[in-house]
């Protein structure tokens, strides 16, 4: 089973204007309101890929029940507790003539302590050996900064596999818990790990500090220049070959990328395809305007054109 804490999640409201005029009138050629948040993202993947997923969330108002309607229309399992006030609206802003998002958050409801231990309690009891449990996105005001952390000790107990991609404080606490995966980007890994990361021995260096702390899988993105990747005692590059360009879509491609790897870890595939197929899907997902959402067959065509350029090992660094 695959369990997704989604603790932030949203509606999504994307607008598609032509470019956008500063200080003046514009009118959009579409919008689209989707449920969102990193951990329903990755839940939707999953579905994409065949595969069936439990979230947990808070939620609140009517923009709370929304988001529970829009689950259910898309038949995404969930558990979900109170806040004190609205689930957070996302507005997104894309230019098609320039292929520019731009992506205005919400600060997002106040979760009161009982929701988040009921959420805590409800995963001790739900999470069984091997599964797989991702941790996903921003934690919202009222929760307590060591949730992942806290999830990531119940995963180790229950002897099943964290995954987490978060950023800021809640995930520089959870590293001190051991984590089986980390997918930080460029940035986040930079706020984590205090210094610069500019060229590719930076991220080799970023990706063997993760690995110090005994993170076993380790997957550094860095948007169209690719991702790298440790793997216990190696570190290995993955990027696509120069005939394959993304599309103008980067919201939720991450997100997707977790999905594809976690759907092949838990079927027990090797690491280095699991990280190719996930790198595919990631791809896919930008020529669809939905996050989390993709052509599934468009990736299998799309691993034919990622490959692993280069190994090293961080025994020798």
């Amino acid at each position: 089973m695959i369990l997704v804490v989604c603790a932030n999640p949203a509606l999504d409201r994307l607008l598609v204007l032509p470019e956008l005029g500063l200080d003046g009138v514009n009118r959009t050629s579409r919008v689209e309101v989707t449920v969102a948040g990193k951990g329903i993202n990755v839940a939707r993947a999953l579905q994409t890929m065949g595969l069936e997923s439990h979230l947990f969330l808070f939620l609140g108002g009517e923009n709370g029940n929304k988001v529970a309607r829009g689950l259910s229309q898309e038949c995404l399992p969930f558990d979900a507790w109170p806040t004190l006030g609205e689930t957070r609206l996302t507005t997104i802003i894309h230019e098609e003539k320039i292929h520019r998002h731009t992506v205005i958050n919400e600060s997002g409801p106040i979760v009161p302590f009982e929701s988040s231990l009921d959420l805590i309690h409800s995963i001790e009891k739900q999470l069984k050996p091997d599964d797989f449990l991702i941790l996903s996105g921003s934690l919202p005001r009222g929760v307590r900064r060591d949730l992942y952390s806290v999830l990531i000790h119940i995963a180790h107990q229950k002897k099943a596999y964290s995954v987490l991609d978060s950023s800021g404080i809640p995930f520089s606490l959870a590293l001190k818990s051991i984590p089986f995966l980390v997918k930080p980007n460029v940035k986040e890994a930079e706020e984590a790990l205090g210094f610069a990361i500019l060229s590719l021995g930076d991220k080799i260096k970023a990706v063997t500090c993760f690995q110090k702390i005994k993170i076993p899988l380790v997957i550094l993105s860095d948007g169209p220049n690719g991702l790298v990747v440790g793997y216990h005692d190696e570190v290995f590059i993955v990027k696509a070959d120069n005939t394959l360009r993304g599309g103008g879509y980067a919201i939720g491609s991450g997100d997707t990328l977790v999905g594809g790897v976690v759907a092949q870890l838990s079927q027990q595939v090797d690491v280095k395809d699991a990280i190719i197929f996930g790198t595919a899907c990631g791809l896919a997902n930008t020529f669809c305007s939905g996050a989390g959402v993709f052509n599934l067959d468009m990736a299998h065509q799309f691993m034919e054109h990622i490959f692993i350029e280069n190994y090293y090992s961080s025994k020798r660094r």
